[in-house]
């Protein structure tokens, strides 16, 4: 092309794809309370080194069964006798680097999406409430000391799924994927658990049931904006309060009775 009144040649009009009508989309909240959770989890994993080293004078605290039993393991003797905090300290303790490491990785996977999803607040009532009913699980069927936060990872772990099975018409090819993926997770470390030593899966299946009792009350809704323009808009998500505060305390009224059924029952001890 020749632009005659300048005597140049004229560039080509580039084509701008213009949306022609309103297209919506689901903003991501930033995974603060998850960056939170992972920083307890180092904190903790570095007290066990501080507190190995100033107590007993050795750099094994990690993996010193005297260090993590006084900073908070589950242990169900010590429980059953009152230390009822050991079901949400031994949330935040690991048995040496290969198991903090795993958790983590399942943290950084997980976090920003579901937290992304839902929010801040839901995204840590699923991670305390449904990592709790995995120590309580733990505590009523293995004798074993365990520590871990691996049953608030599988918790996000059973959120996710029933998050992306819910919406997973709106999500389209991509929330498929995602479901698909995270189901092969889940089959695969549930496996893994039941076949492989020292491993706490009743912690695994706890953490599980309770991430998707939890998550069943708290679907978020949303609703297109007051004023709809055309092109990207996000969606407004809308809040009933007082219904899910609700739920929480259902969740956690039946996380206590689950806990008093357990010591009822007498839980498995060494």
């Amino acid at each position: 092309m020749y632009d005659h009144s300048t005597g140049q040649p004229s560039l080509p009009t580039p084509f701008i794809d213009v949306p022609s009508r309103p297209e919506f989309y689901i903003p991501l909240t930033a995974p603060t309370v998850n960056k939170v959770m992972i920083g307890l989890n180092l904190l903790m994993f570095a007290a066990t080194f501080v507190f190995g080293l100033v107590v007993f004078g050795t750099w094994t605290g990690p993996v010193d069964s005297r260090v993590l039993y006084l900073l908070g393991m589950k242990s169900n003797a010590d429980i059953l006798n009152g230390e009822v905090w050991r079901l949400l300290t031994a949330m935040f303790l690991h048995i040496g680097p290969t198991h903090l490491i795993s958790n983590l990785i399942g943290l950084f996977m997980l976090g920003p999406v579901l937290e992304g999803h839902l929010g801040h607040w839901r995204f840590a009532a699923i991670y305390l409430i449904g990592g709790l009913f995995g120590s309580v699980a733990s505590y009523a069927f293995s004798p074993a000391f365990s520590a871990g936060a691996s049953g608030a990872v599988f918790a996000l772990l059973g959120a996710t799924v029933l998050y992306f099975f819910r919406f997973r018409q709106n999500f389209g090819a991509r929330g498929r994927e995602i479901l698909q993926s995270m189901l092969v997770v889940l089959v695969l470390n549930l496996v893994m658990g039941g076949t492989v030593a020292n491993v706490d899966n009743w912690g695994h299946i706890g953490g599980l049931l309770g991430g998707l009792l939890v998550v069943a009350g708290l679907f978020p809704t949303f609703r297109p904006p007051a004023v709809i323009q055309v092109g990207r808009q996000p969606l407004l998500r809308e809040y009933n309060l007082a219904r899910q505060i609700g739920w929480i305390v259902l969740c956690v009224l039946l996380l206590i009775l689950s806990f008093w059924l357990a010591t009822q029952a007498g839980p498995p001890l060494r």
